[in-house]
């Protein structure tokens, strides 16, 4: 491939990377996308040929250009005004259209440099539109073509100079101007030098060395958590039943959604300990009929440690019985349209970089406000078991215990008959807690097809005549039948984690994982968490796709925690594991080097004699050796050396060879009467055989060029051309045979 052809090349594979990340991005409209991609395709569709006058080769208007760079630069500003009203939205746009613009245009070298900067900005710019795994293949490919790009570009300016010296030194004032072309390398793809395997070689090897310098530096530098270019994400995903009310019917309108709210890791478990893992939000303790709220909306501020984490409430305040082991839990939280955090219950502290963090009155987690961005952050908890005390005891709550959770809405004495007909013969409160739950496990169906928004009793209709419904209708029944007969409970709202993801050992939590369910309160084991919801048996059927999901989610969710969320904190951890695996081989090898001398000392001891003769000997054959190879050396240096470099190096064994022939064509011209001298030019040559050999001058013409071709360094001779030359010289003999 001609370097002009390559210079095109890597310049469009340049512009195309930049554009394609701003795409994947999706930050820049439909219209544009479309205008920029059908640019992009001409370009491709040039280089292959047609048409047969490239666009790159023809002369842009002055005046289109200033048109199209106006009108261009009048988009943007209606963009950044009435349209988009984001400068970096608006930026954005305005980059794609000057990339479209200068490839129309791509003519000379300075284009070529308003080229590269046009898409190293679209780079940097998608860089801060997105944090996703696919960035990383576009920024292998840029800096790939990048590195292309610069070293053609240098080489092509170096070349044109170079050519342009030689024409004028061989006096060629016949070559037009043209012919070194606006873009700076020869218009004639055979005149000068061409792309080989080598210079592929040698970017690739400068590309991946810069790459692994760039890796080295990345990780040596932890991330900053808003860039000046970091685009805000507008809303997060939309979540229901995390607010201050929640309607019946709310949760059950999210149950088909399958977008990703977290993922949770449980560092400290084994592989798939759990089959199911509630991750709690909210509770409620006020229901009017239709919905449920918080009769308590006070919240405050937890306390925050030296090390970033916030106390919630310390364990040894609580009953060590009744406390199950600790549960880590490291949760990657995307962007969400709340302000509530999740963990599993209950929890005691909370690790973030969060710049405050608030409790409600029934042990709520809360941000001061709803994150515009993904959320990392570790917490432990403990949750509550019954106590033996407990379960066979019929309990005593305290006043205000009762006074809160007890409230029932108004008509809902049949909910409480149905409640006392079913733990009527039964004793204990634990005992009439399970012998509800077990009644709406074994007489109601799990359906997402039920509809409350009509009906003014929602749980006397799911309870009484349709008996069928989903997580909401459960808990809340429960909830209502529990304190009918005097228990204290109340409903929770948050998310089931069924789904694992065997390949980054963490569950994935969808919108349709949100749930209910209900917390029973004992005055020494505290709240106890029940769930009266059957298994809904439309689960994610396993296969081959499903787990080709799950291995990208664990990539994705890879590339952000050692990548995007790379923290200071992250690069000490990092320091630390090298000092000790440093301070741990060396110590390794200290023992293996004091072992191995014991052994060698003991060994030299009892076989130094031997070991002397030994060395001796090997020591004369070293010498013997020596000597040959300097008298070896010295024959190959000054009689072969000539021979041998020339043989296997074809440009040196052109050069020789058009060299000698080009010395006989002097020698023929001297035996034709043509006085030469040892300073006579090539150009002053064949001036001369033009005017006193007008039969050879063609003929020295050719041999004259293809010399001067392989002499100054303009490209390699073909086994054509030096035949030709050969044969060129048998007619020069001839012609002077003739002559005389």
């Amino acid at each position: 491939m001609a370097f002009e052809q390559a210079l095109r090349t890597s310049a469009v594979l340049l512009a195309a990377t930049g554009f394609i990340g701003l795409l994947f991005a999706r930050s820049i409209p439909l219209w544009l996308a479309a205008v920029t991609s059908a640019t992009l395709l001409y370009a491709l569709v040039e280089l292959v040929g047609w048409p047969a006058r490239p666009l790159t080769g023809r002369r842009v208007s002055p005046h289109l250009w200033n048109a199209l760079l106006i009108g261009a630069f009048v988009m943007f500003l209606l963009d950044v005004t009435t349209i988009s009203r984001e400068l970096l939205s608006a930026g954005i746009h305005f980059l794609a259209l000057l990339l479209a613009v200068k490839l129309m245009t791509l003519r000379d070298r300075r284009d070529y440099r308003h080229l590269y900067a046009i898409s190293l900005m679209s780079v940097v710019a998608s860089a801060a539109l997105t944090t996703d795994l696919w960035y990383l293949a576009v920024f292998a490919v840029y800096l790939l073509a990048a590195t292309w790009s610069l070293l053609l570009y240098h080489l092509t300016g170096k070349t044109a100079s170079h050519i342009a010296s030689v024409t004028l030194a061989m006096g060629q004032s016949a070559v037009p101007a043209t012919a070194l072309g606006d873009s700076g390398v020869s218009a004639v793809p055979d005149s000068g030098p061409r792309i080989t395997g080598k210079f592929f070689g040698l970017t690739n090897a400068i590309a991946v060395l810069t790459f692994f310098l760039t890796l080295m530096i990345f990780f040596l530098l932890p991330r900053i958590s808003i860039g000046i270019l970091q685009k805000p994400k507008g809303e997060g995903l939309r979540t229901t039943g995390f607010s201050e009310r929640v309607d019946l019917g709310m949760i059950g309108s999210v149950k088909e959604d399958p977008q990703i709210v977290m993922r949770v890791e449980l560092p400290d478990q084994p592989a798939a300990a759990r089959e199911r893992l509630y991750l709690r939000g909210l509770a409620f303790d006020q229901y009017n009929g239709r919905s449920w709220s918080s009769g308590i909306r006070q919240r405050r501020n937890l306390g925050l440690l030296s090390d970033g984490t916030f106390v919630i409430r310390p364990a040894t305040n609580r009953n060590a019985a009744a406390l199950t082991d600790p549960l880590r839990q490291d949760i990657l939280l995307e962007a969400l349209d709340t302000s509530v955090l999740f963990a599993a219950p209950f929890a005691e502290s909370i690790n973030g970089e969060f710049i405050g963090l608030q409790l409600d009155g029934m042990t709520g987690l809360h941000l001061p406000y709803a994150s515009l961005s993904r959320i990392r952050y570790s917490v432990v908890s403990r949750d509550h078991r019954l106590v033996s005390a407990e379960q066979t005891a019929v309990v005593d709550y305290p006043a205000f215990i009762r006074e809160r959770y007890l409230q029932l809405p108004p008509e809902s004495e049949r909910i409480t008959h149905l409640a006392r007909g079913i733990t009527g013969t039964l004793s204990s409160t634990y005992e009439k807690t399970s012998a509800l739950l077990n009644y709406l496990l074994s007489n109601y169906s799990y359906s997402l097809e039920a509809e409350t928004t009509a009906s003014n009793h929602p749980i006397d209709e799911f309870l009484f005549s349709r008996k069928t419904g989903y997580c909401e209708h459960y808990a809340t029944a429960m909830v209502l039948m529990l304190r009918g007969i005097g228990i204290p409970s109340r409903l929770v709202t948050g998310f089931l984690a069924t789904e694992w993801n065997e390949f980054g050992s963490y569950y994935t939590v969808r919108q349709r994982d949100a749930h209910a369910w209900v917390e029973v309160y004992y005055p020494q084991s505290g709240w106890i968490t029940m769930d009266p919801t059957p298994s809904n048996t439309a689960l994610l059927t396993p296969s081959l796709w499903v787990a080709f999901q799950r291995m990208g989610e664990s990539l994705r969710l890879r590339w952000d925690r050692l990548v995007i969320r790379y923290s200071g904190q992250d690069q000490l951890a990092v320091l630390q594991n090298l000092r000790e695996g440093s301070e741990s081989a060396r110590r390794t090898l200290e023992q293996w080097m004091s072992s191995v001398g014991e052994a060698s000392i003991r060994y030299l001891r009892t076989s130094s004699e031997r070991a002397r003769t030994a060395f001796d000997g090997l020591l004369w054959i070293l010498i013997v050796a020596a000597g040959i190879g300097a008298v070896f050396v010295i024959g190959w240096r000054y009689y072969r050396w000539p021979y041998v470099r020339s043989a296997g190096r074809p440009a040196a064994r052109t050069q020789q060879q058009i060299v000698q022939l080009y010395k006989k064509v002097r020698e023929l011209a001297v035996r034709r009467g043509i006085r030469i001298s040892p300073s006579t030019t090539p150009t002053e040559l064949t001036h001369l055989v033009s005017e006193q050999w007008i039969d050879a001058e063609s003929t020295v013409q050719r041999i004259t060029a293809l010399y001067c071709r392989a002499r100054f360094g303009l490209g390699l001779l073909s086994s054509e051309e030096l035949k030709q030359a050969v044969e060129d010289i048998g007619l020069l003999k001839r012609l002077t045979h003739h002559s005389h």
